[in-house]
C-alpha cells in the first residue's frame, strides 16, 4: 500500500500549483472544484476530470484506482467533495440521519485511499481555532465528528504556506511540527522530509519511494525487462 497524502492550508498559498511536475499521462485528477489548474502546463493533463457530483466522484475514483495505467490520484479538493457530500445527506436525510450518512461517505473514502497501491492526495484548506493569544491550533477543515480527526485517516499531512523571503514570495511546505510551526497538524514519518521544502508534489512522491525502497524495485523491473 502506498501512503495516503493530505496537501493543506489557506488558500492562495500554492496547494493546486504544487501539481505541476506530476507525470500527466499517468496522474488522473478528480477536478470536484471544476477549475482550470493554475499552471502554464495543466492543459497536459489530460486524465482531469470535472465532477459535479457524489456519485460521479466515487465512480471516477473506482476506476482510477482501477486502472494499471495510473499511478498517481489528486482529489482537488476534500473540500468541496465534502461539500458535496453534505448536500447529498441533506437532500436524503433529517436531522441526525444527516451527520451519519456525511460520516459514513467520508469514511468509505479514506478507506478506499488507504487500501491501494496508488499515491493518493487529497487537497483541501484548513481551519483554526483562536483564542486569546492569536491562533491556537490549525487542522484540516471538515465538519460533524470527522473534525480534528481526519488526519489520524493519513500517513503525510503537509501545510503550504507562501511567505515573502528577502522581498520575493515564496510557496512552502512545511513537513511535521516544528519550532515556528507547533500549532499545526503537520506530519510524516520520521526522517522521510525535510522540515521546510518546495512546494513540489513530484518531489514528495520521489522522496517517499526513496524512503521505502520503491526506487530500486522500479529500476530492477526495467532491467528485468
Amino acid at each position: 500500500m502506498k501512503p495516503n497524502i493530505f496537501i493543506c492550508g489557506p488558500s492562495g498559498t500554492g496547494k493546486s500549483t504544487s501539481m505541476r511536475n506530476l507525470p500527466p499521462e499517468r496522474t488522473v485528477i478528480l477536478n470536484t472544484e471544476q477549475k482550470a489548474l493554475p499552471f502554464r502546463k495543466g492543459v497536459e493533463f489530460k486524465l482531469n476530470v470535472p465532477i459535479n457530483s457524489l456519485q460521479l466522484f466515487k465512480t471516477a475514483l473506482t476506476k482510477a484506482i482501477e486502472n494499471p495505467n495510473v499511478d498517481i490520484i489528486v482529489i482537488e479538493s476534500f473540500t468541496s467533495l465534502i461539500e458535496m457530500i453534505y448536500m447529498k445527506a441533506k437532500s436524503l436525510y433529517d436531522g441526525f440521519d444527516v451527520w451519519d450518512f456525511y460520516k459514513n461517505e467520508i469514511k468509505k473514502i479514506m478507506e478506499m485511499s488507504k487500501n491501494t497501491d496508488k499515491y493518493i492526495i487529497f487537497i483541501g484548506i484548513d481551519q483554526f481555532v483562536e483564542g486569546d493569544s492569536g491562533v491556537e491550533e490549525r487542522f484540516i477543515a471538515v465538519d460533524g465528528s470527522w473534525k480534528k480527526k481526519v488526519e489520524k485517516e493519513f500517513v503525510i499531512v503537509i501545510y503550504s504556506e507562501a511567505k515573502e523571503i528577502n522581498d520575493k514570495q515564496e510557496y512552502r511546505f512545511i513537513t511535521n511540527k516544528q519550532p515556528g510551526y507547533n500549532k499545526i497538524s503537520a506530519k510524516s514519518p520520521m526522517e522521510m522530509l525535510p522540515p521546510i521544502m518546495d512546494n513540489n508534489i513530484k518531489v514528495i512522491l520521489d522522496e517517499v519511494d526513496k524512503y521505502y525502497g520503491w526506487d530500486k524495485k522500479t529500476e530492477i523491473k526495467k532491467n528485468d525487462k
